[in-house]
């Protein structure tokens, strides 16, 4: 979500975005207004089910540039504009998003702690209605409210290299 301005811009340029976006037949996965070295960067995210190359974020970033200009959606007058994919550990902001990505690793950040952990790392699990099975590498299994979620992300993991949990390893430990 685009951030650091009132509500009313942060939806006109979500919303404008979103739209170019979509109507570009890419996914719209997220966008941020920051100050980095006090120079206003406005990043977009986006992603397509065959991947990305340089080629789509150029076109996306034409796009949205020539709107951001002629729109005047209220903007600092000099700004970054960068267009990129979200890569191997793409944010998981929608319901959907955790459906797409069932049986996948997952860092997730919870508004309310669940097990006494306000973090999970796991698998993500079976999604029914707004609840999401997760099984976290410390404490097993748990359910989870969407709406509990206050940020959430893919981890990427190495072929090959994956380490047995905590609990497998105690488990191989006793035979």
């Amino acid at each position: 979500m685009v951030k650091e301005r009132d509500s009313s811009q942060i939806k006109y340029l979500h919303i404008g975005i979103k739209n170019i976006v979509e109507g570009k037949g890419y996914e719209y996965v997220d966008s941020e207004l920051v100050s980095e070295d006090g120079v206003s960067v406005l990043r977009i995210l986006i992603d397509s089910l065959g991947g990305l190359n340089v080629k789509d974020c150029e076109i996306v970033s034409r796009v949205v540039g020539r709107w951001l200009d002629e729109s005047d959606p209220g903007l600092p007058d000099r700004y970054m504009l960068q267009v990129s994919s979200p890569g191997v550990e793409r944010p998981l902001s929608r319901l959907e998003d955790f459906i797409r990505f069932q049986g996948k690793k997952a860092r997730v950040k919870l508004r309310v702690a669940e097990k006494d952990k306000m973090t999970l790392t796991g698998i993500i699990g079976q999604v029914s209605g707004l609840n999401i099975l997760f099984d976290d590498e410390e404490t097993g299994s748990a359910d989870i409210d969407f709406e509990n979620i206050l940020k959430a992300n893919l981890v990427f993991e190495m072929p090959g290299n994956s380490k047995p949990r905590k609990k497998d390893r105690k488990k191989r430990g006793q035979q």
